[in-house]
């Protein structure tokens, strides 16, 4: 027997879902990089923004920077740790994995300074929006249709 009425417990469902994926939004003013009092994070010239585990010292100061969540600190190697958008499978010629094995073919990736190229099409023909453009941190991740609460 319960204190609690069980028509007056009512669960509130909810009118939508989201999935927003964790990745890295492999910022044009990074955070992470800003902070980082060692350099172990770091932008590559082609604009990726990568973690080097033998100078990182795990103090967890880009965890903390990271306005999107998408840093951890691996329990393995106690170094700060993200996505690399797959950095060793663009270097040879293929697409992130994520991208690669989408079932809804949902993720596009691609170079943007080729102006005639899909991604950039994509942008120009799509309603897209940026996670948190408030920050001004210029990510280089673009959602098309998210809804308001998302951003």
């Amino acid at each position: 027997m319960t204190d609690f009425p069980l028509e007056e417990t009512r669960v509130e469902k909810p009118d939508k879902s989201f999935f927003v994926p964790k990745l890295c939004n492999a910022c044009d003013h990074s955070p992470c990089v800003q902070v980082c009092p060692v350099g172990a994070t770091f932008e590559t010239p082609d604009g990726a923004v990568l973690v080097d585990p033998e100078y990182c010292i795990g103090c967890r100061y880009c965890i903390q920077a990271c306005p999107y969540g998408t840093r951890f600190l691996n329990p393995i190697t106690g170094v700060a740790d993200k996505c690399t958008l797959c950095y060793h499978r663009i270097h040879n010629g293929q697409q992130p994995a994520c991208v690669e094995n989408c079932p809804t073919q949902a993720r596009l990736f691609g170079d943007l300074k080729d102006h005639d190229g899909p991604l950039n099409q994509f942008l120009r023909e799509h309603k897209i929006q940026v996670l948190k453009p408030h920050l001004n941190t210029y990510p280089k991740v673009f959602y098309s249709g998210i809804d308001k609460e998302v951003r």
